[in-house]
């Protein structure tokens, strides 16, 4: 399978060599075919980069999975060996109990206390020796499980590696596509919106280091990401006091860029929603859109016929909902800033 992902990724690279050679000579000047193709060869460098990125960190887990294979193989014979030593363990036992078992035949004529005492020694000494071997049956039998569990979440977090590299080699390429077509007063736009990311950045720092925010840059449009921790509680529209501080600092900014279009975008993950304020996500997920678009307003600065809200339910996932913590990454609202750049 990772052999077949980067025989993909190497072909697609000279695909995209390619149409680029072919689409300079059909469109371009001169001058701007080396604009282009400049432009062209930093991206294949990027792709480069990410490409020997996703090889690191496939060695990297690689490595992690083939030690913890081994742990689990000398464990394994570890517990070979110590259930081999409580079967000699037990065998002496028993003699040993044959032998005490022995002697309680003879003592129980008797009658003596001294027997009885003999006979209950007998007795803690046997259930002593089952509790032995349970509890060191039960510490394997933990190791074993914890072992198994570290070696499924290190799989889950390099199959999640994988898809996001995936991800940024599908969206340089469509990049790549669409730079070409770009005149310099689309160019000078987007540097415009570029600026504005880097302020976000700056301002947003703390929130997006305890990934309550999440920022993402593309070539035509900036997704300003926001978590539904800070935002929501499960099942609600509201907004949580502790998302304010940051939609006031985005609000501020948008201000800056009277001529962009903003669309916030609400989105949930897969797990049905029914309650008596929602009948499903797809209600759910516009309804937070719409709070967030509201609070934004606010601001009297901001024109709100550039603003426009929508809301997805579970059909615009980031990741696969199969685990708990992709469906965290679902659960989100998008404010998508778009510019206006004439010729688009």
């Amino acid at each position: 399978m990772r052999n077949k992902y980067s025989n993909k990724v190497i072909s697609l690279f000279f695909i995209i060599i390619s149409i680029a050679a072919a689409d300079a000579a059909v469109f371009y000047t001169p001058s701007e075919y080396n604009t282009v193709y400049n432009e062209k060869i930093a991206l294949q460098l990027e792709l480069k980069t990410l490409n020997r990125q996703y090889q690191n960190e496939k060695n990297k887990y690689e490595n992690t999975i083939n030690g913890l294979n081994a742990e689990i193989e000398k464990l394994k014979r570890d517990l070979e060996q110590l259930n081999s030593s409580c079967a000699d363990q037990k065998k002496a036992f028993e003699a040993k109990i044959d032998e005490l078992q022995k002697t309680i035949n003879i003592l129980k004529d008797t009658g003596s206390e001294k027997e009885k005492s003999l006979i209950e020694s007998n007795r803690l000494l046997q259930e002593r020796c089952e509790d032995d071997m349970e509890q060191a049956k039960k510490r394997w039998d933990e190791e074993r499980e914890k072992l198994q569990k570290e070696l499924a979440d290190l799989k889950a977090s390099y199959d999640k590696k994988i898809l996001a590299l995936k991800d940024d080699i599908a969206n340089l390429n469509e990049e790549l596509s669409d730079l070409k077509k770009l005149t310099d007063k689309q160019k000078q736009e987007l540097s415009r919106m570029e600026n504005q990311a880097s302020e976000l950045e700056k301002q947003l720092d703390q929130e997006i280091q305890k990934g309550d925010i999440r920022l993402k840059k593309f070539h035509n449009r900036l997704v300003i990401n926001i978590d539904d921790r800070i935002s929501f509680d499960s099942g609600y529209a509201n907004l949580k006091k502790e998302v304010l501080p940051s939609l006031k600092k985005i609000r501020e900014i948008l201000s800056q860029f009277p001529e962009y279009s903003i669309v916030v975008e609400g989105h949930t993950d897969n797990i049905p929603m029914k309650s008596q304020k929602f009948r499903d996500n797809w209600e759910l997920s516009t309804e937070r859109a719409l709070a967030v678009l509201g609070y934004l307003l606010q601001d009297k600065n901001l024109n709100p016929v550039r603003f426009s809200a929508a809301g997805y339910g579970e059909h615009r996932p980031l990741v696969s909902n199969a685990t708990k913590e992709n469906r965290a990454l679902n659960r989100r609202v998008d404010i998508v800033v778009i510019p206006t750049v004439q010729g688009q």
